[in-house]
């Protein structure tokens, strides 16, 4: 009896090492989705306040204008969250109510698109 014994303990551990092999993997790859990410968040951020610069230097609006318009679009989706939400419209096509979520009618199917050009 204990030959069967000793089988069925190590198929369990082998099937726990396999497990945590996967994981590992798992893991792996998603710290190397995270440090790509981050590399994207930091080139966007870039981005923008260049971006801020060359408008507030040429143009008369003020980081006040600004802070206040951030807020504005952030209360698009009716919450104070700090993320561009996505907004329910009246699909352009049927009339009903739908979400820009999706980028189509969830009623008819027709395309749709929200107030922003960046969907987050």
């Amino acid at each position: 009896m204990s030959i069967f014994w000793e089988i069925h303990q190590h198929r369990r551990i082998n099937g726990a090492s396999a497990q945590a092999s996967q994981a590992k993997n798992k893991a792996d790859r998603v710290e190397s989705e995270l440090r790509s990410l981050r590399r994207q968040l930091d080139r966007v951020t870039l981005a923008c306040q260049g971006m801020w610069e060359l408008i507030r230097e040429n143009s008369e609006i003020t980081e006040q204008m600004l802070a206040d318009r951030i807020h504005e679009v952030d209360l698009r989706d009716g919450v104070a969250d700090g993320k561009l939400g996505h907004q329910v419209i009246d699909c352009p096509h049927c009339g009903r109510k739908t979400s820009t979520k999706r980028g189509f009618c969830v009623m008819c199917g027709e395309a749709v698109a929200g107030d922003h050009i960046v969907e987050g």
